[in-house]
């Protein structure tokens, strides 16, 4: 759990980020502002999506992923605040796409170019657990 702070991104911009569909597609989302944290003394910026009204996530990638956590990353979803705010972000509430639990009806948004933590966030969502069907 560390403190954060939005940081607008002006002007308002898109981001061409890819979507998990087969073939890979791409789309040009909202990406109104950065989300700006302090991770043991080393200021990280990730862009900060809102793929649907109302919803804003940093889809983060780190040391972690492709070994213990999915190679495509996973979802933060943040509060839809006033640029310039400041904010808890909690690593642990880091969640898996929808995509991880049905990848024929979710094609959810990737991670951006730049959002990579070049740490381990051992928290959150780590891989889905699969019992017999």
């Amino acid at each position: 759990v560390v403190q954060g702070r939005y940081e607008p991104a002006a002007p308002v911009r898109r981001i061409e980020v890819g979507r998990l569909t087969t073939p890979r597609t791409t789309d040009r989302i909202p990406a109104p502002v950065n989300l700006v944290v302090d991770i043991g003394g080393t200021q990280h910026v990730l862009a900060v999506l809102e793929d649907s009204p109302g919803r804003r996530l940093a889809i983060f990638t780190d040391a972690t992923s492709g070994t213990e956590t999915p190679e495509i990353g996973r979802w933060l979803v943040l509060p839809m605040l006033a640029p310039d705010a400041r904010l808890t972000v909690d690593f642990n509430q880091s969640v898996l796409s929808y995509h991880h639990v049905n990848p024929r009806v979710f094609f959810c948004p990737m991670r951006p170019a730049g959002n990579h933590l070049p740490l381990r966030v051992a928290a959150g969502e780590r891989g889905l657990l699969r019992g017999p069907r």
